[in-house]
């Protein structure tokens, strides 16, 4: 079994629609993990407004801070605008 980590992704969702941006904190086991996570987060809305947000929360994910860590896998919290 692998020890998952801590990810601290900036926000995908682009300006205006997200005035602020955010942040999402995700504990997962691998990339993969924490990009299927935050998109089952996206409401249809988003999805349709949206349709590269696969690729802009994979994108946010490869500039995200990660650190191992012993936890449950899911997003732990986020702070969005």
């Amino acid at each position: 079994m692998t020890i998952p980590n801590i990810y601290i992704v900036e926000y995908w969702l682009p300006f205006p629609s997200s005035e602020y941006g955010g942040v999402q904190i995700v504990v997962a086991e691998c990339d993969v993990h924490c990009e299927r996570i935050l998109a089952a987060a996206v409401d249809d809305y988003h999805k349709q407004k949206y349709p590269s947000y696969r690729e802009q929360i994979a994108n946010a994910i490869k500039k995200a801070k990660r650190y191992p860590v012993d936890a449950e896998c899911g997003i732990v919290h986020e702070f969005l605008t």
